[in-house]
């Protein structure tokens, strides 16, 4: 079955993490957008700012077909409208769900005094901010925190993988959250994800107008309880790359050679 649909993870597999996207990937990514009939597709575990912080608007409009946020659970389209002269900037939200259409708020103010509880309880070297960051239709959770530096977050990728800790996080969450509906995904490199059940990536394909099995998807986390595994089992083809260069590396090697 020909392979015509592309999509992409952000941080760790077009970017490294919370980093601009360089010049080879936008331009090989280009190429392969003009190939044929090819449709590209970003989806990202991140909010709509961190995407334009890290993707140029111009490239988005340009390259992707669709944009998927928070999982896919929103998702944007930035095709510039032919009846529009002025050319707006803001790109169109064409699909939103939110945690709050099946949670009252005081269900999502238990799950966050939860999170910010094991967060004081860890023994992480280095604790800075923003442990909980709400996204709408999902909360990103880090025990390091988001606001920590490059160095601080190379140095809890190693703790992490020497004392899973985020694998005993998640087990520790299921516990206490079972028979609330919600999923748990490792996310990146220092989170993890919490969301309801059915709301993981796979959800970006409920808005793909193409057969699973005619996509292939890039991501960095496709290993298990990754927030790609669940888009990848059901694509047609998948490729877990462990940075942008293989990314690029696997784009030039096999989709642009005529091999598919």
């Amino acid at each position: 079955m020909t392979i015509n649909n592309y999509l992409f993870d952000m941080d760790g597999t077009l970017t490294k993490s919370r980093s601009r996207i360089n010049t080879k990937m936008l331009d090989v990514l280009r190429t392969l957008a003009r190939q044929g009939s090819h449709k590209l597709y970003l989806v990202t575990g991140s909010d709509l700012a961190k995407v334009e912080e890290q993707i140029p608007f111009t490239a988005l409009g340009n390259i992707f077909n669709l944009v998927f946020c928070s999982n896919g659970t929103k998702v944007y389209d930035y095709s510039p409208d032919p009846d529009n002269e002025l050319g707006s900037q803001e790109p169109e939200l064409i699909h939103s769900v939110s945690l709050l259409d099946h949670y009252s708020q005081e269900d999502i103010n238990h799950i966050v005094s939860v999170l910010a509880r094991i967060a004081a309880n860890t023994h992480t070297k280095y604790k800075t901010g923003t442990f909980v960051e709400w996204r709408g239709s999902q909360i990103n959770f880090s025990v390091i925190g988001r606001d920590c530096s490059l160095e601080q977050r190379e140095n809890y990728v190693k703790w992490d993988k020497k004392s899973g800790e985020r694998n005993k996080i998640m087990q520790k969450l299921k516990e206490e959250f079972d028979g609330w509906g919600l999923s748990f995904r490792l996310g990146g490199q220092i989170s993890i994800d919490v969301t309801r059940s059915g709301w993981d990536k796979s959800y970006a394909l409920k808005h793909i107008p193409a057969n699973p099995k005619k996509c292939v998807y890039f991501g960095d986390r496709i290993d298990y309880n990754g927030n790609d595994s669940d888009v990848a089992a059901l694509c047609g083809r998948h490729h877990q790359v462990s940075g942008p260069e293989e990314t690029e590396e696997i784009i030039r090697s096999i989709y642009l050679q005529g091999g598919e």
